[in-house]
């Protein structure tokens, strides 16, 4: 029998290829802060587009449950978690502070919202008027600014309620209410329910980042290797859902269980909304990218109003604002 002599070279690459593809992939746990939407959608497109693999990644998402994600991050059950601005703040006077890994959303989408057919056409007279609350110590100061902004007192109702923020005002048991223009916003105009809203940055209220990733500073130097992977991956799943929004819901849908959205539409149309409107990113900035300016006005705006407490409840006025975040794992 005749045998042909391998290429040297050929025969240590395909070597060097079959050691990669052999190297076992990272464990990677993420905390999700509330039950898939929109927001996620770059975790489930680097998960269906095959980029956590190849990044070296093997993702574990848990769904949202009791326990919060600083609370299973803190704990060492999560590697990962979703949260915002308001919690990472608070967390940091805690004995369990977490740190902000990249921002989802370049910008804060939140919202005050009316019914269309309400009279009120303004934040200024939403002064006297119900609030659904949901119990946060960060709503009064951000609530009282929005309206006094326009010229308001800043006085208004804020019982916490049993029943959902579009629930009560469709009831009549509130006035206004807290949401996300491209959750919320969308899923009550699909329903036939459309609001009108006031933009909180618009109003007064320091922008700010919600939703963010955020992990145990404690544990960064072990690891650092395996988040920056996992970053690289999910940057990749964002940058996408920014580009073709339809698309990336397509993903998505694709990858939970039938009936997840009862409605698919509102998160096509979420994606849509929040691609339209940068909310993804600052325009000629990358994904994922935090600066110290945000991290600073909005914290110092919740320390200057007393919401942000010690663990004895005692009021925080300052903070070590370049703790909050950092940008090191996107590199």
């Amino acid at each position: 029998m005749n045998f042909k002599p391998m290429n040297f070279k050929l025969l240590m690459t395909a070597l060097l290829l079959g050691t990669a593809q052999a190297a076992p992939l990272q464990d990677v746990s993420l905390a999700l802060d509330w039950t898939p939407n929109v927001n996620h959608i770059g975790v489930y497109v680097a998960q269906q587009q095959g980029w956590y693999a190849q990044a070296g990644v093997k993702l574990r998402i848990l769904p949202y449950g009791t326990a919060s994600p600083e609370v299973l991050v803190t704990a060492g059950r999560a590697d990962v978690g979703i949260s915002g601005s308001e919690s990472v703040t608070a967390a940091q006077v805690s004995a369990n502070p977490v740190v902000s890994i990249a921002a989802i959303l370049g910008t804060n989408t939140a919202a005050f919202a009316v019914l269309q057919r309400s009279a009120v056409t303004r934040p200024r007279q939403l002064d006297g008027k119900i609030y659904a609350a949901f119990g946060a110590p960060y709503e009064a100061p951000i609530v009282g600014r929005l309206i006094r902004s326009d010229g308001g007192q800043g006085t208004f109702k804020s019982p916490v309620l049993s029943a959902g923020g579009l629930s009560a005002l469709l009831s009549g048991r509130a006035d206004f209410m807290w949401i996300f223009e491209g959750t919320e916003g969308v899923e009550a105009r699909r329903q036939g329910t459309p609001l009108r809203t006031f933009s909180m940055t618009k109003f007064g209220v320091p922008d700010y980042y919600t939703p963010v990733f955020v992990a145990d500073p404690k544990g960064l130097n072990t690891t650092s290797p395996r988040l920056r992977a996992f970053l690289k991956a999910t940057a990749r799943g964002y940058e996408y859902a920014r580009a073709h929004p339809k698309e990336a819901a397509a993903l998505m849908l694709r990858a939970l269980p039938k009936g997840t959205f009862p409605d698919p539409g509102v998160l096509t149309d979420g994606a849509t909304w929040l691609s339209t409107h940068n909310a993804y990113a600052r325009p000629g900035q990358p994904w994922g990218v935090q600066s110290l300016k945000v991290w600073t006005d909005f914290p110092a705006f919740l320390l200057k109003n007393g919401a942000v407490k010690d663990p004895q409840g005692k009021t925080v006025t300052k903070l070590e604002y370049a703790k909050l975040f950092t940008n090191e794992l996107l590199r």
